[in-house]
């Protein structure tokens, strides 16, 4: 902020003649003063002090203040808000800054060379837990066609500090890491299992107190029915959307390799009908390969679609890429459904800011993506991971401009 210099007003001096032509008094009587008797035009010769404008000090104090007022809420004050920007993308067919693969496949012959772009997207979030949003942040989003401003509640829970927000997003990242893994190599003929165990059991919980954590889910049942096999995360989901909340369920689990029967309520579902279990679950996934993931900084399930696209490409002789860059996003599970996202829109814009041509978008974000789409770029909808990799069979035939497009709103 520039200073203000403040300096004093002189008033010049004004004299009507020289010196000389007054004479000087005979007597040493001192020079007497002025009186009102004087004529006026003597008393205007005589110098005199300029005098300080109260009101016009009172105005600049005003201004300064209000200007530290401004700059206080353009800097400093937290607006409880949060702002989404196109991200950076990632080659997950390319290298990291230390010059490693993004995707490391070992145990099996790869083709890492001569291959096309597959990129993985991002979103740059500014505001909520340990991070602030002030007012110079807020003006240049409202100015940014590309970055939208969302209240800070319909984004974090209150009770959802820094830290937690860092460990969820390092846990989806490896669920989502873990379900490309099963994906790619199950839909190229590998055998792969998955077991799924409880990480994490809130008080408020019906389980609390009867589950422990590191239990292996099996089976559930609910009443009379038939024991349902656990295999993915979706099909116990799918199970308890069924059931309504606060309904006995038994699970059949194995604690310390030992098996076990539990009963417990389950609760209400928030995010849809029916029921949820309330717990945390950890899937640990079996595949016969070795696969690391070097990526470091960005965390959440959006990249598992294009994890599991990557992950083939290396292991397939044949390239399912080619010489036009396709980005994408979107969630994958064990069954290999491609789930929505949040920040859709800037996902594309940073894609296309990025070189992409083509856009794998989820099949569930096609209300978010009408309106969206970034010039020169093709958004197709994919809502299972044989979806993707059909998509990207036509853009290597040079057919993509034929791929199908997310309904327009004014088509429904």
């Amino acid at each position: 902020m520039n200073g203000i210099s403040w300096g004093k007003n002189h008033s010049p001096r004004r004299f009507g003649g020289n010196l000389a032509d007054s004479p000087l008094p005979e007597t040493d009587a001192p020079t007497p003063k002025p009186t009102e008797t004087e004529p006026p035009e003597l008393l205007a010769k005589r110098p005199h002090r300029a005098q300080k404008n109260p009101l016009a000090l009172s105005r600049w104090v005003l201004a300064f203040a209000l200007i530290l007022i401004a700059a206080f809420f353009l800097l400093f004050f937290p607006y409880p808000v949060v702002i989404n920007s196109p991200g950076p993308t990632f080659d997950v067919l390319g290298k990291n800054d230390g010059d490693i693969p993004l995707i490391e496949v070992k145990g099996a012959k790869t083709y890492p060379n001569n291959n096309g772009e597959l990129r993985m997207t991002t979103v740059s979030t500014l505001g909520g837990p340990g991070s602030m949003v002030n007012g110079l942040d807020v003006i240049g989003a409202t100015f940014d066609k590309n970055s939208e401003i969302l209240p800070v509640e319909l984004v974090y829970p209150k009770s959802l500090t820094s830290k937690d927000i860092e460990t969820i997003g390092v846990r989806q990242m490896d669920q989502s890491q873990l379900a490309a893994e099963a994906v790619a190599l199950q839909s190229l003929g590998y055998k792969v299992e998955a077991t799924w165990s409880v990480a994490e059991i809130p008080k408020e919980a019906g389980a609390f107190g009867i589950l422990e954590n590191g239990d292996v889910l099996e089976t559930i049942r609910h009443g009379e029915d038939q024991p349902l096999e656990i295999t993915t995360i979706e099909t116990l989901r799918d199970y308890l959307a069924t059931i309504p909340a606060k309904t006995e369920v038994t699970l059949s689990i194995l604690r310390d390799g030992n098996p076990l029967e539990v009963t417990f309520p389950t609760m209400k579902n928030s995010q849809g009908k029916g029921s949820q279990l309330g717990i945390l679950l950890d899937s640990k996934v079996n595949v016969p390969l070795d696969i690391k993931f070097h990526l470091q900084d960005v965390g959440g399930p959006s990249a598992g679609a294009m994890f599991a696209l990557g992950i083939v490409e290396q292991l397939t002789p044949e390239k399912i890429t080619s010489n036009h860059p396709v980005a994408g996003t979107g969630t994958i599970d064990l069954s290999g459904a491609v789930g929505p996202i949040s920040g859709i829109a800037q996902k594309m814009a940073g894609a296309r800011a990025d070189g992409a041509e083509f856009f794998l978008a989820p099949a569930a974000n096609c209300d978010e993506v009408d309106g969206h789409i970034p010039a020169g770029l093709k958004v197709t909808p994919v809502a299972t991971f044989d979806d993707a990799l059909r998509a990207l069979k036509t853009i290597r035939e040079d057919a993509g401009k034929d791929l199908p497009s997310c309904p327009s709103r004014a088509q429904k």
